[in-house]
C-alpha cells in the first residue's frame, strides 16, 4: 500500500507520525509511506529579487525543518519513508502528489470541522477533500489509543457510497487488524405518532405504530443488506445497527461511544466541504473524535 502524509511542524503532524507508529496495523503489509511538506507560494517580486534558484533552495531547506523536527520527537526508521518538500497551493499540490504518487491512502490530521463555518473557512483537509478521490484517514485532536480489537464502524445511509466504503474495507482489511470488530451504522428518524383518520375521507387507510415500525425496519434492512452481503460472503464477522433521533447527534455520539475508527462513503468534487461529504457526513466529522475514513466513489 502506498500511503501520502503531509506533514508540517505543527503538534497535529507529531500526531499523526505517532499515532501510525504506534498503530502498524494501519500500514497495511510493506507499505512505501511518503512524507510530504507542502510550502506556500510567495509574491512574484520576492522571487524576481531573489531569483528562483534561491527561492526554491530556501524552500527546500525550510520545508526539511518539518522532517528534522519529526526526527527529534520519533525514530521514524519505522516507517522506512521517502521526504518530500513541494511548492505552491497545498491542497492543489497535496492532490496531484496524491495522483503522482499513486497513493492508496492519504493519512492526515485535522481539528474537525464546525458544521457552520465547515462551509466558509478553508483547511488543508478541506481543500485536498474537495480535489482527490484517494481514500483519507483524519487523525483527529482528540484521538485515543487503539485496543487489540479494533472497533471500526461504517456509517451508510443506503446509497452506492457507503457501498464504496465497505468495498474499500473488505479490500484493505490488514489496515484493521485481524481481530477488527465491524460494525454497519444506519440511522432513521423516529417513527412518527400514528395520524387520525381523514373526517373528509374516513375509508382512508391509517398505519398504526406497528406497521410504522415495520416499515422502518425494512428501510433499515434495505440500506444495509447491500453492504453486510459482501462481508458475510467473505466470511467477515460483522453486526448491523439502527440508531433511532437525529443522525446529526445521533451518528456522533454512537461513533465517540462505541467506535475507534469511522468509514464514510463521500460523493463528488466539490469547493465546500458539505458539497464533498454531504451535510450529514460533515456534521458527523464535525463532532466526531475517533479517526474518520473518507472513501470516494471512483469516478463513473
Amino acid at each position: 500500500m502506498r500511503i501520502l502524509v503531509p506533514v508540517d511542524e505543527s503538534e497535529m503532524s507529531r500526531r499523526v507520525v505517532e499515532y501510525l507508529l504506534r498503530h502498524e496495523s494501519l500500514l497495511g503489509a510493506k507499505p512505501e509511506i511518503e512524507l510530504v511538506n507542502v510550502q506556500y507560494s510567495v509574491p512574484e517580486s520576492i522571487i524576481q529579487l531573489f531569483g528562483m534558484a534561491a527561492v526554491k533552495q530556501y524552500y527546500l531547506e525550510t520545508g526539511k525543518n518539518a522532517f528534522d523536527d519529526l526526527s527529534k520527537k520519533f525514530d521514524l526508521k519505522p516507517l522506512n519513508a521517502e521526504e518530500r518538500v513541494l511548492y505552491g497551493d497545498v491542497g492543489t499540490k497535496l492532490a496531484e502528489e496524491a495522483k503522482a504518487f499513486k497513493a492508496d491512502l492519504i493519512v492526515m490530521g485535522t481539528r474537525g470541522l464546525n458544521p457552520m463555518k465547515g462551509l466558509l473557512l478553508g483547511s488543508v483537509s478541506n481543500a485536498l477533500l474537495a480535489r482527490t478521490r484517494v481514500p483519507m484517514l483524519l487523525i483527529r485532536e482528540a484521538t485515543r489509543a487503539i485496543p487489540e480489537k479494533m472497533r471500526v464502524g461504517i456509517f451508510v445511509d443506503g446509497s452506492k457510497y457507503g457501498e464504496a466504503a465497505a468495498d474499500f474495507v473488505l479490500g484493505h482489511l490488514e489496515l484493521f487488524g485481524p481481530d477488527a470488530q465491524f460494525t454497519i451504522v444506519h440511522c432513521a428518524e423516529p417513527v412518527p405518532d400514528p395520524i387520525a383518520p381523514n373526517p373528509v375521507n374516513p375509508m382512508t387507510p391509517v398505519l398504526t405504530r406497528e406497521e410504522l415500525e415495520d416499515e422502518q425496519k425494512k428501510d433499515f434492512k434495505e440500506a444495509v443488506q447491500a453492504v453486510l452481503d459482501p462481508f458475510e460472503v467473505g466470511g467477515v464477522n460483522v453486526q448491523a445497527k439502527l440508531l433511532i433521533g437525529d443522525p446529526y447527534k445521533k451518528l456522533p455520539e454512537y461513533a465517540n461511544a462505541n467506535l475507534d475508527l469511522v468509514v464514510m462513503g463521500s460523493h463528488g468534487y466539490g469547493s465546500f466541504t458539505a458539497a464533498v461529504m454531504g451535510s450529514t457526513a460533515m456534521h458527523t466529522a464535525a463532532e466526531t473524535h475517533v479517526p474518520i475514513l473518507v472513501i470516494r466513489r471512483p469516478e463513473e
